[in-house]
């Protein structure tokens, strides 16, 4: 085998390499992407939790790249009225409501002037993160209504308990959607009707359910819920209620949370 030869497939082997692990030479996705955060931190990195330092660096990156920023209840009324969303559009959600939250997310939002959806699990409202047999503190109601002050922050519903909707019955959906509902009304909290599955869990296997579920969040009025499955969602959307966010993990790096942003994913076949 000849020289040229054998550098032509070293090309070639990087270039896929390059492709599958990177998206090169992918084009970005047309759509609006949903970014998922969870806990931020002084300096802690890990899948759940972004350090306020690499959090400044993307909020900064999408304002200076001219992103807009949307709560879901601007998106409910823009979908309704059959509106086009302006260019470069993001939703920037972060899930469990912790105290973390205001201290280090808040002041970046208003930084940048960035708006956010805070998703709560209801019944640990000033408790923790007891779903993960953690001590994580999770904003009371006082302090959630404090933050609802600042004008860039709306609530929708992480279920009651943080159970997984996969692995519950339509009596226990039910049951769940009425308590997040009926409590967030008894502390006054404001909130939209969009739901994030925890876990991005839900009974997409199983037909029958997964119709009974979404007739359930037609009944109480739930404009949207929200997976995972780390894609940007093409317009308009295909199903309301199973709308992808991109998972944005702490110990993501820069190029990485760019390429997020634009492609949904960082590695073609993840």
């Amino acid at each position: 085998m000849t020289l040229p030869i054998i550098l032509a497939l070293v090309a070639v082997i990087l270039l896929a390499w390059l492709v599958t692990a990177y998206s090169f030479l992918v084009p970005p996705k047309k759509g609006l992407p949903i970014l998922m955060y969870h806990k931020v931190s002084d300096h802690h990195a890990n899948g759940l939790t972004i350090p306020v330092e690499k959090l400044d660096e993307q909020f900064l990156y999408l304002r200076s790249c001219g992103y807009k920023t949307l709560f879901f209840g601007e998106l409910t009324d823009m979908v309704k009225k059959g509106q086009r969303l302006p260019p470069k559009t993001v939703v920037i959600t972060f899930d469990d409501a912790y105290q973390g939250f205001a201290t280090h997310a808040l002041p970046l939002l208003e930084k940048y002037n960035l708006k956010a959806t805070v998703f709560i699990p209801v019944a640990h409202i000033g408790g923790t993160n007891l779903w993960d047999q953690g001590n994580d503190a999770i904003m009371s109601a006082r302090e959630l209504k404090e933050i609802k002050k600042v004008k860039l922050v709306e609530f929708g519903l992480h279920s009651f308990h943080h159970r997984n909707f996969k692995e519950m019955t339509l009596e226990d959906m039910r049951d769940d959607l009425s308590k997040c509902i009926s409590t967030l009304d008894f502390h006054n909290l404001e909130f939209v009707r969009v739901f994030a599955y925890p876990y991005g869990g839900y009974p997409r296997k199983n037909k029958i359910l997964l119709g009974e579920m979404k007739d359930l969040f037609r009944e109480f009025n739930v404009d949207f819920a929200l997976r995972i499955g780390n894609r940007i969602n093409p317009l308009p959307f295909t199903d309301p209620y199973e709308l992808k966010r991109i998972d944005i993990k702490g110990t993501d790096g820069f190029r990485t949370f760019k390429i997020k942003l634009r492609k949904g994913r960082m590695k073609l076949f993840s």
